[in-house]
Formats: C-alpha cells, sequence, structure tokens
C-alpha cells in the first residue's frame, strides 16, 4: 500500500531507473506519476476514498513545494520535483484524515522531509511515504490512518489493473524481479498459514482471498517495494528483504496487530539503515548540518501543531454529574435464545436497541421515561418510568405491553421508542419501533378516561409490515396539523433471496430447502461503505384522527435502502417546510429537502466529503444550532478506530441566495470524537452559558457476558480480515467469526463536549462522567424542573446509566414548553422554531420530535443566560407558517407557549 520514489539519490546514475522507448532512455518518474494521478482520480471519482480533492490537493501540492525547496537547499538541484509529485500522489491514495483540513499537510512533510534527514553516503534510506505514513501516524495519535482496502472497491478488477500496468511499464526495466517474485511466493505460503491458524474464526478465503486480491496488497508489492532507491538491487539482498518482510509481517499478526506491512517494511529499512550507518559511520551527514537540524526542528513543531488533538477544559465548568442508580435491570438470555446458527454473530446483530424517550404521560409538569432494553429479561425489557418529583421514579405497570415484551421469538425485539401526541388529543401516545417484528402505537387513554394506561393501537391505527426499526420520526412534512410518520429500517426485514416474503428472525431462520442452502443468511450489509441492501423505510400519512394510511415512500423520493439507523427533521433551508436527515451505517446519509408538502429531492454533493457523500458509518443525528448563526446544523456520530479512522460529521448549515450549503467542520470545532467507536449523542446547554453542548456515547462490546478467555480478544483485527472479503463472504452471517469472547472497541470513555462560542472542548472527566462502558442512546432532561439537563446513557449489555446535573455556581435561564392548537398546529408544535432575545444576544431552537440515536430527549427548549438573569423577548414561527411575538419572560422557570386557533370569522347576520 506504499508507493516508490524512484527519483531519490542519484537518478541519474542508477541505469536500471531508466525505460528504453525507441532506443533511448527515458526518464520513467512522469510515468509514474501519470500511473498514480490517475488511480487518484479514480478513487476520488468513483471508488468511493475517504479523501476530499482539497486534503488530496493540498498532500500534492505540499509534497512538490517541500521537494522544491528542500532540492535548492541541500542538493543545489533545479528542476521539477518528479519525486514530490509521486510521493504526493501516494499519499494521497494512501492515507485518510477524517475531516481534518490541516492533517494532510504533516504526512508530506514528513515524506520529504525524511529524504534529507535519514541519509548514509548522501542517499536516503527510507522510502518517504512509508515514513510519512508510520510517523504521522505516530504524532497525529492516530487522526492519521491508513486507508481501508474497501474503498477500492474490493474487485479483482482493480487490483489485477495495478498489477498489470506495473509488470508491463516497468517491472523489468527496474531491475527487482527478485523481490518482487521471491515476495509473492513468501506471502502467498504465509497468508495460507494464517489462514490455516484461523480457519475456526474467520473463513480461510476470508483471509486468502481478502489479502491477495485486494488493490493495497499490490501497490504495495508492485510501487512500494520495487523502490530502487530504498530496495537491494542483488538478487540474495531482494530475497532476504522479502523473507524478512514476510517473517516480521506474521509476527505482528500474531500480536493482532493492524497495518501490519507498512509496519514490517518499516522495521526492515530501520534495519538496513542502522547496519548501512555503522558501516559508514556517515550518520547524520555533517554537509548542512545547521540546515537539517533547522529543518529537523520545522518537522517536529509542524508535527506537534498538526498532530495535537483538541484539548480539554481545565476550569470549572460549574456543574458536575452525579450518578444515581435509578433503573436496575438483568441480563436476560437472547444472545442463547437465538437460532444457534447464528449464535456466533448475536453480540454483532443484537448490538443495538437500547433506547429512552422522555415525555410528561401523565400531564404533571414532570418529565417521565419510556425504556426498551431487549437483551434484558423480559420483565425489565420495555418499562415505563412515572416521575414523582424529586429525582424518583416509580415503575408503571403496562399490561397491553406483556405480549411484545415475553416473547420476543414471536414479536420480535422492542429496538426503539418515541412518544408522540398521535391523534392530537393531549396526551402523549407511544410507539415502538420492533427490531425483526412488528412496530407498534400504544395509545394514551389518559385524556378519556382520566387514568393513565396505554392500549395497542396498532391494528386500528395501519401499522403494517415487519421491521428492523432502530429510528422513528413523527414529523408535519405537509403542515396539515398532524404528525405523520417515517419509519426507518436498518438491516433488511425480509431475507432477500426466497421468491415468496420472509421475513428476518434471528430466533427462527429458515431451515435449508435443499444441500447448500444459504439463502436465510444472507441479510449482511453489501459493502462497507456503500451498502444499499438495508431495509426500505416506510412512511405513514395521519389521516387526523391517528391512523395512519401507508403511502408509498419512491414516490415520495426517497428511493434509497440504506441501513437506517437514526431520523430526525428541521428546515434546514428555510423555506418553511421541515426537511429530514436520515443516518446509515455501512454507507452514505441521506439528506431529503421537502418540496412544498408534496414529495422529497436527495441532495447530494459534487465530491467526497460534500453531504449525501460522506464518512459511511451514520449512527446518529442530532439538530442544534451550534455556532447560533440561526440555522439548525446537523451532528452524526461515526467510528473513528483503526481500519475506519472518519470520525464524526458536524454539518454546519449556510443558507444562501441560491439554497442551502453544508460544510463538515467537525474536526476543525473539536466534535470528530477521534479514537471512539460513536453512538447516540445528545445536545442541551449543559453549563447554562448560552451554547448548546454534547454529550458523545461511544463504545462497542467487550466480553463481560460472554467471557471465554483470561483476557478478551480483539474482533476488530478479525473485522479487518472479513472487511477485505468479497460481499459473498461478508454478506453472509455463517461467513463470520465467532465473536464470542472477543471485544470490539469495548469499555470506552464517553465524551462531555462543551461548547466555547462554536468550538467544542473535551470536559467528560473534570465533570465526573469517568465510567467506561459501550454506550447506545443519550437522552437529556429536566428531570427536577431546576433548568439544566440531567442524562440518561442507555447500554445495551449493561443497566442504564442516570446522572443529575448538579451545579456548583449559579447560571440564569429560561425555559419554553411550546404546544400546538392540535387543529392547524400539531399538538406536539413538532416543527416549530422558537427564537428568543436578550439584548444583542439571539438564539434559535427548533421543536423537535427525537433527539439522536435510539434517544428522546426533552422536548421543552432551555435557553442559557450565563450571568444575566434579565427577562427575555420571546417569538415563535409555527409549522403553518404564521409567526407570532410572545413577548416578554422572566427567567429562572419554564414558561407554557400554546397556539390559539383563531376563532372562525361569523358574519354579522348570523352572529345575531
Amino acid at each position: 500500500m506504499l508507493f516508490p520514489n524512484l527519483s531519490i539519490g542519484r537518478l541519474s546514475s542508477c541505469k536500471s531507473c531508466s525505460l528504453v522507448m525507441d532506443g533511448q532512455k527515458t526518464d520513467p518518474r512522469p510515468w509514474f506519476a501519470l500511473l498514480l494521478g490517475s488511480y487518484v482520480i479514480c478513487g476520488l471519482a468513483f471508488l468511493g476514498f475517504g479523501r476530499t480533492p482539497g486534503q488530496a490537493a493540498s498532500v500534492v501540492i505540499t509534497a512538490v513545494v517541500a521537494d522544491w525547496l528542500l532540492n535548492r537547499l541541500f542538493r543545489k538541484r533545479g528542476g521539477f520535483p518528479w519525486s514530490g509529485l509521486i510521493t504526493g500522489f501516494g499519499l494521497c491514495l494512501l492515507l485518510d484524515y477524517g475531516s481534518n483540513p490541516w492533517l494532510p499537510l504533516l504526512p508530506p512533510l514528513l515524506a520529504i522531509g525524511s529524504k534529507h534527514l535519514f541519509t548514509v553516503n548522501g542517499r536516503h534510506v527510507y522510502n518517504p511515504a512509508l515514513f510519512g505514513l508510520i510517523s504521522s501516524m505516530v504524532v497525529a495519535g492516530g487522526l492519521v490512518s491508513p486507508a481501508p482496502a474497501y474503498q477500492w472497491g474490493g474487485t479483482w478488477a482493480v487490483a489485477m489493473f495495478l498489477g498489470g500496468l506495473a509488470l508491463i511499464v516497468f517491472m523489468k526495466q527496474i531491475g527487482r524481479g527478485w523481490l518482487v517474485g521471491s515476495f509473492l511466493v513468501f506471502y502467498m505460503i504465509q497468508t495460507a498459514f494464517r489462514a490455516w491458524v484461523m480457519r475456526h474464526h474467520v473463513p480461510p478465503e476470508a483471509v486468502w482471498l481478502g489479502t491477495l486480491t485486494a488493490p493495497a496488497f499490490f501497490l504495495f508489492t508492485f510501487y512500494m517495494l520495487t523502490d530502487p532507491a530504498t530496495s537491494p538491487p542483488g538478487k540474495k539482498a531482494q530475497i532476504a528483504v522479502a523473507a524478512a518482510i514476510t517473517v516480521i509481517d506474521l509476527l505482528f499478526h500474531f500480536r493482532q496487530s493492524y497495518y501490519t506491512l507498512f509496519y514490517a517494511a518499516f522495521t526492515v529499512q530501520t534495519a538496513r539503515f542502522a547496519m548501512a550507518w555503522w558501516k559508514s559511520r556517515s550518520f547524520p551527514d555533517r554537509k548542512n548540518l545547521a540546515a537539517r537540524l533547522a529543518l529537523a526542528s520545522c518537522l517536529g513543531v509542524a508535527a506537534f501543531f498538526l498532530g495535537r488533538t483538541p484539548r480539554g477544559i481545565t476550569e470549572d465548568p460549574g456543574f458536575a454529574w452525579v450518578e444515581r442508580d435509578l433503573f436496575p435491570s438483568e441480563q436476560g438470555t437472547v444472545l442463547t435464545d437465538i437460532d444457534p446458527r447464528l449464535q456466533h454473530v448475536g453480540k454483532w446483530i443484537l448490538s443495538v436497541g437500547d433506547a429512552a424517550a422522555v415525555a410528561d404521560v401523565d400531564g404533571d409538569g414532570l418529565q417521565d421515561l419510556f425504556l426498551t432494553r431487549p437483551m434484558k429479561r423480559a420483565q425489565d425489557r420495555c418499562t415505563l418510568y412515572r416521575n414523582t418529583g424529586g429525582l424518583t421514579f416509580e415503575r408503571v405497570v403496562i399490561p397491553a405491553l406483556d405480549p411484545i415484551r415475553n416473547d420476543p421469538a414471536e414479536y420480535g425485539l422492542p429496538s426503539s421508542a418515541v412518544f408522540a401526541d398521535v391523534d392530537n388529543d393531549g396526551d402523549q401516545d407511544l410507539f415502538i419501533g420492533m427490531g425483526y417484528g412488528r412496530s407498534r402505537i400504544f395509545r394514551n387513554e389518559l385524556k378519556e378516561s382520566g387514568v393513565l394506561s396505554f392500549t395497542d393501537a396498532t391494528d386500528s391505527a395501519g401499522i403494517r409490515g415487519h421491521h428492523t426499526c432502530l429510528a422513528a420520526l413523527f414529523f408535519d412534512p405537509d403542515r396539515d396539523g398532524d404528525l405523520d410518520l417515517l419509519l426507518g429500517n436498518s438491516m433488511t426485514p425480509y431475507l432477500p433471496d426466497y421468491d415468496t416474503a420472509t421475513p428476518l428472525n434471528p430466533f427462527r431462520l429458515p431451515q435449508p430447502a435443499y444441500e447448500g442452502d444459504r439463502r436465510m443468511f444472507h441479510f449482511m450489509h453489501s459493502s462497507w461503505h456503500k451498502a444499499s441492501n438495508g431495509g426500505r423505510n416506510q412512511f405513514f400519512r395521519n389521516r387526523g384522527d391517528g391512523c395512519f394510511d401507508e403511502e408509498d415512500i419512491v414516490k415520495l423520493g426517497m428511493t434509497e435502502t440504506h441501513w437506517t439507523l437514526s431520523l430526525n427533521s428541521a428546515d434546514f433551508d428555510g423555506d418553511g417546510w421541515v426537511d429530514v436527515y436520515a443516518a446509515s451505517d455501512f454507507g452514505p446519509d441521506d439528506l431529503y429537502l421537502n418540496e412544498g408538502g408534496k414529495r422529497f429531492r436527495r441532495i447530494e454533493g459534487s465530491h467526497f466529503g460534500s453531504i449525501g457523500r460522506d464518512t459511511y458509518k451514520g449512527m446518529n443525528a442530532t439538530i442544534a444550532d451550534f455556532d447560533r448563526n440561526g440555522t439548525p446544523d446537523i451532528h452524526v456520530s461515526n467510528v473513528h478506530a483503526p481500519l475506519q479512522a472518519e470520525g464524526s460529521l458536524l454539518w454546519m448549515t449556510e443558507r444562501t441566495k441560491d439554497g442551502v450549503v453544508f460544510h463538515n467542520e467537525a474536526a476543525s470545532r473539536g466534535a470528530l470524537n477521534e479514537h471512539r467507536f460513536g453512538w447516540g449523542a445528545g445536545a442541551a446547554d449543559l453549563d447554562l452559558d448560552g451554547w448548546p453542548d454534547m454529550v458523545q456515547a461511544n463504545g462497542m462490546v467487550d466480553d463481560h457476558m460472554d467471557r471465554r478467555f483470561p483476557k478478551p480478544r480483539d474482533y476488530w483485527y478479525v473485522n479487518g480480515q472479513i472487511a477485505r472479503s468479497d460481499p459473498e463472504v461478508h454478506a453472509y452471517a455463517d461467513r463470520w467469526g465467532d465473536m464470542r469472547g472477543y471485544s470490539i472497541w469495548g469499555d470506552q470513555a464517553n465524551r462531555v463536549l462543551l461548547n466555547r462560542g462554536g468550538t467544542f472542548h473535551e470536559a467528560a472527566e473534570i465533570t465526573g462522567l469517568t465510567r467506561l462502558g459501550n454506550t447506545r442512546g443519550v437522552a437529556l432532561a429536566d428531570f427536577d424542573n431546576d433548568g439544566d439537563a440531567d442524562l440518561v446513557l442507555t447500554r445495551q449489555f449493561d443497566p442504564v446509566l442516570f446522572y443529575e446535573n448538579h451545579r456548583s455556581k449559579p447560571a440564569a435561564w429560561v425555559g419554553f414548553a411550546v404546544s400546538g392548537d392540535g387543529k392547524i398546529v400539531n399538538h406536539d408544535a413538532a416543527g416549530a422554531v422558537l427564537e428568543v432575545s436578550q439584548g444583542d444576544r439571539h438564539w434559535r431552537a427548533d421543536v423537535l420530535n427525537v433527539t439522536g440515536f435510539t434517544a428522546q430527549g426533552d422536548r421543552r427548549i432551555v435557553i442559557g443566560l450565563a450571568n444575566d438573569p434579565s427577562p427575555v423577548k420571546a417569538s415563535v414561527l409555527w409549522p403553518d407558517g404564521s409567526r407570532q411575538d410572545l413577548g416578554t419572560f422572566e427567567s429562572g422557570a419554564y414558561h407554557a407557549i400554546r397556539k390559539v386557533t383563531p376563532a372562525p370569522f361569523v358574519e354579522a347576520a348570523d352572529a345575531r
């Protein structure tokens, strides 16, 4: 996966580095630059590389300029810097940087600088791209990482194209045939051995074919390994280097390391450098020593500033989290109840579904809490807790929930929950999204009977289908005054290879109909970065009485079948119609603009890194005006781990005269969530300083529920072997390695990100959120009505965590509970926009139905006023397009705001 620099050293004296064309010796470097540049263009255009054109351009330009300047300084040589161009293209193909706009400068600076710092007898000893890779990974603390192999498309065609062109263009002329040939033989033997060792965990073909057909492997073999300046010319030496790299690579594999070929090659080059220096005693070269020291100092300073991660705050934020044990639960037996043929991957396919939904279900002014806990024992699986004041809760018995609580094989697993007043009668009804079953609606009978109770109204409400629902959104896209339902499916709800509709039910997989029948296992993602085999989402139109008619979602413009994990809604383009953001796992997210309430239009940018062409692991969608510019922004949690160091997204919204533009500024604003496996997130003004902060949930799974080994083994290493395989392997659950006893980035710390003027700063430790674990949903709500947000964190394999927001410094605030009239504006006022001002300070906040992945937080709006308790002015833009000035409100309290239905116009004669 590394690339040569054929211009390094004294290329003019290296006869083997010239191509013979028409009897003339030709400089091969332009051919290399053309070849690698073509790969870069293809990768950015259609192969799915995780680099923006801006990042690629900055890498190439930095490498070219640095190479030209340093050649003039140290070698007194001009001419076009072909070496820098080739190295720049190589690094473009090789590395990912998340959304950071500055980190792409680091690898080319280190790569080109190494040519002039590490030399023996005037010649450099490290392949520049290799040195740039290894050193930037170290100094950037993992923010720079090699690109995953699956971004090349994972096909034989690309791999053979890379190798074939190398053989045709330059392999014979550079004299490295013994190196390449012996390495291929040695590595095939080594890969076969690894496949045999891992045969009980991963299908051998996943290791064998996934390794030897990866384009990255061909790039390493034919381009990096053959660098004439850093590889030996003799036959025996070439064979020895090939053997050494193969053996050291195997040792790294036994340590379950990532990027083993990189480290193996770097180790071998370091050893050769040490031996060459020992023989020549020429390191460091004394020529231009002062200039070299200055270069090293400059590179060190650049590495420090470019490689550092966002710093946390050190001052007292004015609050701390106090943990309270309020919602105990016990683990159930679901992992061993599912079909025995799936128990090896049960921890993956059942890794989500712990949800929290907040609403005042009994009308007493206190926020209540509903939890879905699919992996817990039956009595804890879906439960309502009524807030009785003073941060005490009582469990509410709901007999209507018993069937789905007690029989997951028949009904599926409760995996998401949303409160909404679907019939506009003034109380909160409950929607439960089911995993591997039919999602359900439970009608709140409080207004009708005066008693808090729920009845199953799924049949009468018209909810149909079999679902894998982790996300649901109640909103009013047609502005008719009632809430419609957008139901998101993640995995495909139905097995795709059967002639008749066959629901995916992990408790009851179909039996094979013939020898070799594997259709029942074909439901995993078809791609790691552009999967389109998820479940199609469903749209249910509210008839006005809380009953729904399903409409053709394709005709509505939502044609995608991505793996929807989170849904949210706001008016992003300012046209008065609420839009939809759908976060997708294993593929780009979907942003749908509402076209006048009639249909939706998916928008997609022109290049990677633009909206709709993002970093492939969207887990969460949280909406808030993070920079307080008057437009709703979107935070999307993501994975930032070796092999997938992509990082979260932070779409900052900019309205222009031509529409709306989104800029991903996660890295520059401190919201990348580096070195974490991100899940849900929630936004609220935690310290009441006037800026919306965030809590970020992290951690996949550990081994405490299925411990097999003294220490948990790393499934992420195994996952890397699977990720390189063909879809015919990784799209089938029976071909995945056994996860029992393994950990996948488990026991991670969550994050508290405090907003300081639009930039986030880590504050988890200083605020007391230090417990490690595997967290899913984040629900922020003011359960004790004191103005600050308390915290609920759901955990798939552990009890829910509850934290009281305990203030250590006084702060002013004002709160608003916004509701519609239930006629012109839906009773929940979903889609309304509240505008608040205090002097020259202004705030904008959306009334939201949901707040993040498997979480619905407090829908009341709290504005932090810091040290100014003076009154505020407020106005509201209602979903029907009308604006209402509300007047002045005192701080330190919640204020109820309700849309008033205008009285019908009555003729004077009729009035008599």
